[in-house]
Formats: structure tokens, sequence, C-alpha cells
């Protein structure tokens, strides 16, 4: 459980940093346990996502889970430079959505079974 929350306190390391790289002045943070799987969730009122910026955005997290990886990277989400750090949390998520405004700001919902 432990490593767990690790990998999940590396994933808001990085979504919280891109919140203040979008200048964002207000962010929300969410962690839910639900039983089987965690529910993290992240809202900002940051310069939002252009479109091209959106489509990466969806590329980094459309990554198929890499548990075999998890261990090892884990450690580097919100450590990272650039967009890496978003390809990592993408490694470890099995589902998640994306919503980003220009100029409103950006909303995300990640879901992370459990071992």
């Amino acid at each position: 459980m432990a490593a767990e929350w690790r990998r999940i306190r590396g994933m808001l390391d990085e979504l919280i940093n891109n919140s203040f790289q979008a200048n964002a002045t207000v962010i929300e943070t969410r962690i839910e346990d639900h039983g089987d799987h965690y529910h993290v969730y992240i809202k900002d009122n940051g310069r939002g996502m252009s479109e091209a910026t959106l489509a990466q955005a969806h590329e980094m997290l459309s990554q198929e889970r890499r548990r075999e990886l998890e261990e090892y990277y884990g450690h580097l989400a919100g450590k990272t430079a650039k967009s890496s750090g978003l390809s990592i949390v993408g490694m470890m998520i099995d589902d998640y959505t994306l919503i980003s405004e220009k100029g409103v700001g950006t909303e995300i919902d990640l879901f992370i079974r459990k071992q």
C-alpha cells in the first residue's frame, strides 16, 4: 500500500507542477479510495491548453499501463522535465478524462486499479 501511495503522490506532484506552470492561482485536488481502485482528481484555473497541447497530453496519458515499470519509474513522476513526467503518469493509470479550455483551466480525472 505504501508503494501505491508513493506513486499517487508522484502523479499529483507532476499534475500540480503542470498547474503552477500554467499560472494557476486555484488548484483543487481529491484522492478517493473506491476499494478496487483509486480516483485522483485535479482541477486548476490556469491558462488551459491549446488544441495541439491537449492532443499531446491525450497521447501521453493514453499509453498502455506498464505495471512492470511502475516500481522503477514511479518515483520519477513529478520530478522529470518537460513532457516525460506526464508520459510516466500515463504508464501508471488505467483510465482518465481530461478537459482543458484555453483561458479557463484544466480538469483531469485519473483512475488507477489497485494491484
